[in-house]
């Protein structure tokens, strides 16, 4: 970062200021490498390091650097105060489960990756052999029913998604995922949460017997719309008999609305089966953040309030309200700006502490691979201070913090 930023020296430096420390992180007690000056007590600080020069970001500054005066250079740095050394300490601490949270980011993404592929093979099975590929199905399901029933901490993460060309598969995975997170905040029981999530992964099987270019055209013509709207019809022709009652509901009833407005019967109310009402929901927020054509995609944080403000008459007020607390103030995906003044995208929401998410932090000097993965539950004197749509931002921040642009999601279990 140093080597495209302007410097100065150490005693130019006051409180507004946004610097970027060219150091190891652990060798200062700062949180981030890249940050804005706030205190007299970090200005100190900053000076105990020992740096000559220092670079800072005008663009992200409020304040401007002192004159240097080149008569009366710097004095030698004090000592680092005790209380500063026992920040590095913690931070040193901090960095084992830093690197506890990034093995555990892999081993996620490693098994998101797999479920894509499982994901793909059971479309491709379900013609031949429809009992073989539901059965498949199922295992799938109980898996992750697993991760999220036998573990309290268990919670949605973003993954670095596969490439575009899998659209499809991640789509049926991520409404499986996010309709799994509903289920756990809504407290129902593994009989039926499995239910509903083996529902909401077959909830678009009968979209393979119709044209990609249909699906993805957002003006279909009356003869296309109608052959879309078969779409739940087919996939009951393709899982038969092989999934129970509530499974089959939801692949028919995924698309009706709380107001009458779905189809393909135009049901309302009660009359939707409460699974089927559960899936409507994560299908339409994946859909919001993923469409066929990214320049539409909305942020998280958008297609809830979109949800909630403009189409809370579709859905069971109960489960999207349900629904928008179990993905937090800050939803998994959220590019946001820390009250440390850099940047960064949250990609998991703390249990009970959705205020507190764990977020991964733009450090241009760093590869994305070793980058800061902040959880500011551990961080008390971090905090987000707003959310910023993805066009507002550099396109480098942006291919940084998300280089797909698409949302995926997997459930991990708690790192301890």
């Amino acid at each position: 970062m140093s080597d495209s930023l302007p410097v100065v020296n150490i005693d130019q430096l006051q409180v507004g200021m946004f610097v970027s420390l060219d150091m190891p992180w652990m060798d200062h007690p700062f949180m981030v490498n890249s940050f804005r000056i706030t205190s007299e007590k970090q200005l100190r600080t900053l000076r105990e390091l020992g740096l000559g020069q220092i670079a800072y970001d005008p663009a992200r500054s409020d304040a401007e650097p002192l004159p240097a005066d080149p008569e009366h250079p710097a004095p030698p740095p004090p000592p680092l105060e005790p209380e500063d050394r026992e920040q590095i300490e913690a931070k040193q601490q901090r960095a084992e489960r830093m690197r506890v949270h990034r093995e555990t980011i892999d081993s996620c993404e490693k098994a998101y990756g797999e479920c894509v592929g499982s994901t793909k093979n059971l479309i491709g099975d379900i013609l031949r052999d429809p009992a073989g590929a539901t059965a498949q199905a199922g295992a799938m399901v109980a898996t992750l029913a697993s991760t999220f029933l036998c573990d309290e901490g268990a919670t949605v993460m973003l993954v670095a998604s596969r490439k575009r060309d899998d659209a499809n598969h991640q789509h049926m995975l991520n409404v499986m995922i996010l309709t799994m997170i509903l289920a756990k905040g809504m407290g129902l029981n593994r009989e039926v949460f499995e239910a509903a999530g083996m529902g909401a992964l077959l909830h678009d099987i009968g979209t393979t017997r119709i044209s990609p270019n249909v699906l993805r055209n957002k003006r279909r013509n009356r003869p296309e719309e109608t052959l879309y709207r078969l779409h739940g019809e087919y996939g009951l022709q393709l899982v038969g008999d092989h999934v129970t009652p509530p499974v089959r509901a939801i692949i028919r009833e995924h698309h009706e609305c709380i107001d009458g407005s779905g189809f393909p019967a135009g049901r309302q109310g009660k009359q939707i089966n409460p699974l089927a009402r559960m899936v409507a929901i994560a299908n339409r927020y994946d859909n919001l953040c993923n469409p066929h054509h990214l320049h539409d995609a909305l942020t998280p944080a958008e297609a809830l309030s979109l949800m909630y403000a403009r189409e809370a008459a579709r859905f069971d007020g109960y489960m999207l309200a349900a629904f928008i607390k179990e993905l937090g103030v800050y939803p998994p995906g959220s590019f946001v700006r820390l009250s440390t003044g850099s940047l960064a995208i949250v990609i998991a929401v703390t249990p009970g502490n959705t205020l507190k998410p764990t977020v991964l932090v733009y450090e241009p000097g760093v590869p994305r691979r070793d980058a800061l993965v902040l959880s500011l539950a551990e961080a008390e004197d971090v905090t987000i201070d707003e959310v910023l749509k993805p066009s507002a931002l550099p396109r480098p921040v942006v291919e940084y913090l998300n280089p797909r642009m698409n949302l995926a999601y997997f459930a991990r279990q708690t790192v301890e």
